[in-house]
């Protein structure tokens, strides 16, 4: 069975993923809605009050000071690490697609697989870590966990995608290519030579 877009199909598949994967999880950390009593509103960096219902009136402080504890820092390395995690592979990938025998490297490919399901991990355990205290003090879960919990699910995806890439084998008509050049640099002009030994 042939793919549509050949040896880099799984991972411009898992690129798509990753790529909503950072954008979700890029903008569920900076917003400020992770958390809500009634009158303020907290997110990891940032708290704000609002006067009236419905977000009118409202000012934001970009010092959550007073409300970081131990746990809240733990989250905050956790939801960045998860897009340092994301990151990896999806600067990697479009890379690895212009070249597109990349799928048979199995090292990379694995270092992408993992980097993948960190990133995965690490979202769903601060996300985890952060709805668990704030529901203990009587406070409501806002929409910044719920985009972080969807790119944690991106990301898992793109992890489920390389796996396949990982575990799949290459096609029998598709020959290793392996080319043995030397570069020689001319010290008197600014060119650079590659010699084909052969």
């Amino acid at each position: 069975m042939s793919r549509p877009l050949g040896a880099a199909s799984l991972p411009f598949i898992s690129c798509i993923a990753l790529l909503a994967a950072a954008i979700l999880q890029i903008l569920g950390v900076a917003a400020s809605n992770w958390s809500h009593d009634g009158t303020f509103y907290v997110g990891l960096w940032r708290r704000g009050l609002c006067m009236r219902p419905l977000h009118v009136d409202c000012y934001r402080d970009d010092h959550v000071e007073y409300f970081t504890q131990p746990w809240l820092h733990a989250v905050r390395g956790l939801e960045c690490l998860g897009v340092v995690f994301i990151a990896v592979p999806l600067v990697v990938l479009p890379v690895y697609m212009y070249i597109a025998l990349g799928l048979y490297y199995k090292c990379m490919m694995i270092t992408m697989c993992v980097s993948s399901f960190l990133a995965a991990v690490s979202i769903i355990i601060g996300v985890s870590i952060y709805a668990v205290k704030v529901t203990t003090q009587d406070w409501s879960v806002e929409w910044c966990v719920f985009v972080c919990i969807v790119a944690c699910g991106c990301a898992f995806i793109a992890f489920l995608v390389l796996l396949v890439a990982v575990i799949s084998k290459r096609p029998p008509g598709l020959k290793e290519v392996h080319v043995h050049t030397e570069i020689y640099v001319d010290p008197n002009k600014p060119k650079l030579y590659t010699i084909d030994p052969y």
